[in-house]
């Protein structure tokens, strides 16, 4: 009985994504996996998706309905599931690397479990030029929910978790159309969850102009904001620096250039620092003083120095030599 492999329900949200439905049902159901309960739900698709979701006979169930949009999908999935471990791959998504397999080998090795993050990768439209998704640490001696709090980045597709524990912590939250899933971590990460680590590539989230996150970004970096506020009281330097350059990109760089950048998107990331962080004085000040950005953006570590900006701020108010 031990050799059983784990019981997996995947919920696959979808609403018109009959170009990428196959591809991310084949990805799920090429594995193999004995154990594994694919459920699609449909929004009331207009294109193709219905007659290709009936192709696939009783390999999968789906349900096509009109919905309150993709968090009221998942968590009509996640109501029908009828296993223990759970997790969602949105429809333009894919599993790799036997995912499933992965997720059994880790639940098997760590009982207790509640929460496995594995890794994963961006992609194109297409399927092609994979780059890896950045991820939060997790091991023995890190808090969880301070990763969430600083960094944040996780690869959706990439986490499983025990339908017992989502129900405990309530659930995902309908209301949220961007960061519902960073907001179920973080609730997973307060509630004590243990989380556990699949040091495998499981997923690859595709990324191009037209999917959600990536055409109202400024969208998605507000409801995260307004998220750690809910569960933090403040807004980490991380996210603070995201949507400051993107403010500054859309009010400044777009038609000013990059003149001087630097010393913009510090003006930037402090004015947005104190509009966000004004609850929590102390943190708020520390962070005026202490906290600065990345030269290359939020992610990359090559924080801008006192001396950058003091040759930034030089070369601002020093006046240009006319030519010649």
């Amino acid at each position: 009985m031990d050799n059983l492999p784990t019981p997996i329900t995947v919920v696959v949200p979808s609403y018109n994504q009959g170009r990428f439905i196959d591809e991310t049902l084949a990805s799920l159901l090429e594995q193999a996996y004995p154990a594994v309960e694919v459920l699609v739900m449909d929004g009331g698709s207009s294109d193709d998706t219905i007659e290709r979701l009936k192709r696939y006979g009783d390999r999968i169930t789906w349900v096509s309905e009109k919905d309150r949009g993709q968090s009221d999908a998942i968590a009509k999935g996640f109501a029908r599931a009828r296993h223990d471990w759970i997790t969602w791959l949105n429809s333009d998504d894919i599993q790799c690397n036997r995912a499933l397999w992965a997720i059994n080998e880790v639940v098997a090795r760590n009982p207790t479990a509640e929460v496995i993050v594995g890794r994963g990768h961006y992609m194109d439209e297409d399927g092609g030029n994979p780059r890896p998704y950045p991820t939060i640490s997790i091991g023995r001696g890190i808090d969880v929910a301070q990763e969430m709090f600083e960094k944040g980045y996780v690869a959706q597709p990439s986490v499983f978790f025990r339908k017992s524990s989502y129900a405990r912590i309530g659930g995902i939250d309908p209301s949220l159309r961007f960061c519902m899933d960073y907001d179920l971590w973080t609730r997973f990460a307060l509630a004590g969850c243990r989380f556990v680590a699949c040091e495998e590539d499981i997923s690859g989230n595709r990324w191009y102009a037209s999917t959600k996150t990536a055409g109202q970004t400024l969208e998605l970096l507000a409801e995260v904001a307004s998220n750690q506020i809910k569960h933090f009281g403040r807004v980490s330097p991380y996210f603070v620096q995201a949507i400051s350059d993107n403010l500054y990109q859309t009010f400044h760089g777009n038609h000013h250039g990059d003149s001087h950048h630097v010393l913009y998107r510090l003006l930037y990331f402090k004015t947005i620092w104190l509009w966000f962080n004004a609850r929590q004085p102390l943190y708020c000040l520390r962070g005026f003083f202490l906290e600065t950005i990345a030269k290359s953006g939020p992610i990359i570590g090559d924080k801008v120095t006192a001396s950058d900006l003091l040759r930034g701020l030089r070369r601002v108010i020093t006046p240009r030599r006319a030519a010649p």
